[in-house]
């Protein structure tokens, strides 16, 4: 409807910032109603991209998708054919969730790049909820998949999606207690500290608080096979020690080789309540032998009085394209039918 004003606009902004190597152009916010990928969307951004590469060759431009930004699989099966772009994908935690994932996957798995230009904690209309369970799990899933993300919305409207209480300053220097709910989560999550769960380093080995306090991980494999196309680790996590243990305050890594995989996370049962279960998968910077990749597993609630056991934890991770693991080598992996105790997987208390 504006397409010579917008292609007026960008060729503006590239000929300003063509030079500047952190720049990012979004080019379609939300495209809705009666248009459709391929008959408007991509041929409004092949002009307006023409005009941003005349004066720019390089940077990243994003262009939206197609039903406010959600059709990413349009976007994947017609590809617009400049060599830096990416689709957007936007979400709202508590409206949109496993029906978009499958979207994401089915994109990804076209090879299309994905950039979550807006996302926010709250329903749709950015002011219900908020939903932080939803949102934690859509946050483990883009971290899994390597896609970056920015929140909507840094402002101190009286809306639940807003990360700043009405009447913050307008200038900055926020205290935490200026933050909502929503501002408080994601401000954890910018700065890589989900849940307050502190760094630990990159190397499988039990740290010493775990040991100190007598927690343990029992372990059998699922799945007797060796090659097959999922990971089926079976856990129990006890405690030996002679206090409490709260279950917040303990992560488990179990250790594989992805081999640059797209992984994803199921849970078939916990006595404790799959919806108990937080999850990420981590690709190493450096490779160990026996793992390129690790799965961290954590607990929403509940604690572990002395002796007592979280009770049986069936997961079942497996490739995007549901391709084979030979799990041989993996550092965590051992064929057993029965629970034995393992210091292969790795247990952490904070």
């Amino acid at each position: 409807q504006h397409k010579e004003k917008a292609k007026e606009f960008f060729k503006e902004m590239s000929s300003l910032y063509g030079n500047t190597p952190n720049v990012i152009y979004e080019i379609a916010n939300e495209p809705n109603g009666d248009v459709n990928w391929k008959r408007d969307i991509k041929p409004y951004a092949e002009e307006v991209i023409s005009v941003i590469r005349k004066n720019d060759p390089d940077n990243i431009i994003i262009v939206g998708t197609g039903t406010w930004s959600q059709d990413v699989n349009d976007a994947a099966d017609d590809q617009l054919k400049d060599a830096n772009v990416m689709y957007a994908l936007h979400f709202y935690a508590g409206t949109h969730g496993q029906s978009l994932r499958d979207k994401a996957n089915y994109a990804l798995s076209k090879g299309a790049p994905i950039f979550v230009t807006e996302w926010g904690t709250s329903d749709a209309s950015g002011n219900g909820g908020v939903f932080l369970d939803q949102s934690r799990e859509w946050l483990n899933y883009l971290d899994s998949k390597n896609i970056s993300w920015v929140n909507w919305n840094l402002s101190d409207k009286q809306e639940s999606s807003s990360a700043l209480k009405p009447g913050a300053s307008k200038t900055g220097g926020w205290p935490l207690t200026d933050l909502t709910a929503s501002g408080t989560f994601v401000r954890e999550n910018i700065l890589g500290n989900k849940d307050s769960t502190k760094e630990r380093p990159e190397t499988p080995a039990q740290d010493n608080p775990a040991q100190e306090n007598g927690i343990s991980v029992q372990y059998k494999a699922g799945d007797g096979g060796v090659n097959s196309n999922q990971i089926r680790p079976q856990l129990h996590i006890k405690n030996n020690g002679n206090a409490t243990v709260d279950l917040k305050d303990v992560t488990a890594r179990y250790w594989y080789n992805a081999k640059n995989k797209g992984q994803n996370f199921d849970c078939d049962y916990a006595q404790i309540g799959c919806g108990n279960l937080t999850h990420k998968f981590v690709t190493l910077h450096k490779p160990k032998q026996g793992a390129d990749t690790y799965l961290e597993l954590g607990f929403k609630t509940g604690t572990l009085s002395p002796g007592a056991s979280t009770g049986n934890i069936q997961l079942r991770l497996h490739n995007d394209d549901w391709s084979s693991y030979a799990q041989s080598g993996d550092y965590s992996f051992f064929q057993s039918n029965t629970f034995k105790t393992t210091k292969k997987i790795t247990l952490y208390h904070q």
